[in-house]
């Protein structure tokens, strides 16, 4: 049986208060595993966390501080004060070791307690390590490391000053959060017992929340009923608290990001949904969609999670306990964050899952998955490995009671882990030798007492083949082979608005930034390496689309579109997608084809399947390329031109029909009225030619590159439906259905004003209407089983 560390290693040791303090601080450095921005209580969450909730009302907590999306990479980041890529800890193309977890530092990347000892400091670790070598080796003077995180209760393997200790027997008493605390408590007991003048730096790294759920019974109990009701009225719950305590910057996060409901876990094991049983569920839908067996699964899961993160701050307050019976208390800097954002993984591994165990026990094996890690990463986009603001966001609290004045306040400024060593050099009056490269991160001392600290030129990420690179108030972030988007977090941090098309020369100044930074990384990352391995990784592609092993694929491919046979394709940097005929005509003239509108994600979709069918079966391809949520903006045009391009060099018809379904409308009117010359004519499904009239000029604005009120008075050179006149000069056909009853889109401002002005031109008999009686914008069959309109748009489209 295991026995605490606080009864073996040496007796408690209690010292006055009135002790001498060392003349620099005490370092006490947390790490959470896989916590959520939003799940500590002063950051908005329900769960309970009064220890961690004293250091944000006695110190500072950070909003825009960030991590690398990982668990490893942070790690090497935070002790080394460099980017993971730049030593090996994290993928960098060509590597011969492979890059990510599996990779060796270089000699030169030393670990922040060889700094520190030169300044007197005795180091310790305890918990977690995930970084090459062992603790000892790298300059720790006592470790408990715990290199087994998928068990809770019965660690094998576990190591006390890097020495291997005995597997730990199921059903004792042990588990890990208490067991980290024990080892913390005696060791600074020891350390006041016989190193009294030394300062101490203690790197605690917890496994919780990490998966699996593992948690005691106790701590179940006190959170079973807080998520019954569901994870959507949870994280709107959040939302309100953070806004309550100020946390953001209201100019910056207006909302919560929208949830990704076809998103699921960055990896897809599909056996492991089986073994789960049927309450497991893998992608955020709507809780009222879940069974009452998935809602009541699904609200354990959340629970154990809840009651891992309520033991942890337990945990951490013995700690604070114990620095205070010391007497350290006052010259103690505290720093607690995660390393990463909370995960959507769902997986079985280690022990493997008991279905007919209690959820949470030691025979189970459960993952937060995609429902609940939006609710911990509230209010910003995805999970654990991507690098959108949900995965790399990180709590960051900071307590020093005789060495930060500031008290209860919050810091905005944009930060990230590589910024820890250098703030604690600085602290602790260290230096890093002078044959090691420069850091690249920023010292935060002015920044713990309200004086302005030097920004980062910027701030940089890549990791499982996803970008991300912020500079400024900007970010531009790109999943993994997927376009590059651009987002401006001073009034979008939820990174809603993608000004990729509207502001293409700053992403392309943002993108050059990431390659700078890669060439930085790839150049210290081979400076120990010989000639023809730095050659080997130096002629890899970052930006070049990697193979995707199939489970993955399956997991993250963020486009669900129905696509008839077609082929997506990436153009001009943007996804597009063709659908072509089995059996095209035999014929020498241009092959047909449609130009179809809106390409997103979710579009081309089941509804319009049949339709696209008989395109196909009539010899007609159907084409599109996704601009994003561009509503007609002209900022668009050059990508439609180079799908255009594309498609007449492959011996398509230079005039092919255009189909836009909804705000489809605005696309592909915007376009023809810009090139008249190019389209045979226009079909359209409820479609959009008004942008007032959806999604409203406030919220088009962005696409266009404008203000609000300069759009608005801009109409007669933007809104399509202000220009309609160019069609029906250009004796364009156009035919659309569309319901009398449409609220979303109204039938009178847009198709009923295009059909008006084309009579007012002498060209009614040009465009036809198909009016619907009692419909609104709705999937009624009736909208995509329309003959005359399919009809129309081959006729047009072969030119006939």
């Amino acid at each position: 049986m295991f026995i605490r560390f606080i009864c073996l290693c040496c007796l408690f040791v209690s010292l006055s208060a009135h002790a001498e303090q060392p003349q620099r601080p005490n370092i006490l450095l947390i790490m959470a595993d896989d916590l959520g921005f939003s799940d500590l209580a002063c950051y908005g969450g329900e769960i309970a966390t009064p220890n961690l909730n004293s250091i944000a009302e006695n110190g500072l907590r950070f909003s825009q501080f960030y991590n690398t999306a990982r668990c490893w990479p942070t790690r090497g980041a935070l002790l080394t004060g460099h980017y993971a890529q730049s030593i090996r800890r994290d993928t960098v193309l060509g590597l011969p070791s492979g890059g990510g977890n599996r990779g060796k530092r270089p000699a030169w990347a030393e670990l922040l307690p060889r700094y520190l000892k030169s300044a007197g400091y005795r180091s310790y670790h305890t918990g977690k390590w995930h970084i090459d070598g062992m603790p000892l080796q790298n300059g720790f003077d006592r470790s408990y490391y715990v290199a087994d995180q998928g068990r809770f209760f019965n660690p094998t393997r576990h190591y006390l000053d890097d020495v291997p200790l005995p597997a730990v027997e199921k059903n004792t008493d042990f588990y890990a959060t208490i067991a980290l605390a024990d080892h913390v408590t005696s060791t600074l007991a020891g350390h006041a017992a016989e190193h009294l003048d030394a300062p101490f730096f203690h790197y605690l790294a917890f496994a919780a929340p990490h998966f699996p759920l593992h948690a005691l019974p106790e701590d179940i109990e006190q959170y079973r009923e807080t998520y019954q009701a569901g994870w959507d009225v949870i994280r709107a719950q959040r939302w309100r608290r953070q806004q309550s305590l100020g946390l953001l910057d209201p100019t910056a996060v207006m909302r919560t990001s929208a949830t990704e409901r076809t998103l699921g876990p960055p990896y897809d094991f599909p056996d492991a949904i089986e073994q789960l049983g049927g309450g497991e569920i893998n992608r955020p839908l709507p809780w009222n969609q879940l069974t009452a067996e998935q809602q009541e699964f699904q609200a354990t899961k959340m629970a154990i999670h809840a009651a891992m993160v309520h033991r942890m701050d337990i945990e951490i307050g013995r700690v604070f306990d114990q620095i205070k019976s010391m007497g350290r208390w006052d010259n103690t800097l505290v720093m607690f964050l995660s390393d990463n954002g909370a995960s959507a993984e769902i997986m079985v591994r280690d022990d493997g899952h008991n279905p007919n165990a209690p959820m949470g026990s030691a025979e189970t094996y459960l993952c937060l998955g995609p429902g609940w890690s939006t609710v911990s990463n509230t209010p910003f986009r995805r999970h654990k490995t991507w690098t959108h603001e949900g995965g790399i966001s990180t709590p960051f609290l900071v307590s020093w009671p005789s060495g930060i004045s500031s008290k209860g306040e919050i810091r905005r400024r944009p930060s990230h882990v590589i910024d820890v060593v250098p703030t604690l050099l600085e602290i602790a009056g260290a230096e890093i030798p002078e044959s090691a490269p420069e850091l690249p991160g920023v010292s935060l001392v002015d920044e713990f007492n309200g004086e302005s600290s030097a920004d980062h030129p910027s701030i940089w990420w890549f990791h499982d083949g996803h970008k991300a690179v912020r500079v400024g108030d900007y970010k531009a972030v790109a999943s993994l082979n997927q376009p590059w988007e651009l987002y401006n977090l001073a009034i979008d941090r939820n990174e809603s608005n993608d000004l990729a098309i509207v502001q293409p020369d700053k992403l392309q100044e943002l993108v050059a930034a990431w390659d700078a930074q890669y060439a930085k990384s790839l150049e210290l990352a081979t400076s120990d390496l010989g000639d023809q391995e730095r050659s080997k990784a130096s002629g890899k592609d970052p930006h070049k689309i990697q193979p995707v092993p199939a489970n993955r694929e399956a997991a993250t491919n963020r486009r669900n579109q129905i696509l008839l046979g077609g082929e997506t394709l990436q153009i001009a940097g943007r996804h597009a997608f063709l659908m072509k005929p089995n059996k095209p005509l035999v014929s020498d003239q241009s092959k047909p084809w449609i130009f179809y509108a809106p390409t997103l994600p979710s579009y081309p979709d089941a509804a319009e399947s049949w339709m696209h069918q008989q395109f196909l079966d009539a010899g007609v391809a159907v084409a599109g390329i996704d601009v994003g949520e561009a509503y007609g903006s002209p900022h668009a045009f050059p990508f439609f031109d180079a799908l255009y391009d594309k498609m007449v060099a492959d011996g398509y018809s230079d005039r092919p029909a255009l189909l836009g379904r909804s705000r489809g409308g605005l696309w592909v009117s915007s376009w023809a009225i810009e090139h008249p010359d190019r389209v045979a004519g226009i079909g359209g499904i409820y479609p959009v030619y008004d942008f007032t009239t959806y999604p409203g000029a406030s919220k088009a604005a962005a696409a266009y590159g404008v203000s609000e009120q300069d759009l608005l008075q801009s109409q007669d050179q933007l809104n399509p439906i202000k220009r309609v006149a160019t069609l029906a000069e250009a004796n364009i056909p156009v035919f659309v259905i569309h319901g009398d009853d449409d609220k979303v889109v109204p039938i009178e401002p847009n198709v009923k004003t295009m059909q008006a002005t084309y009579q007012s031109l002498g060209k009614g008999d040009r465009i036809e209407l198909l009016e619907i009686q009692g419909q609104g914008h709705s999937f009624w069959p009736g909208f995509f089983h329309c003959q005359p309109l399919v009809d129309f748009l081959i006729r047009q489209a072969k030119n006939e």
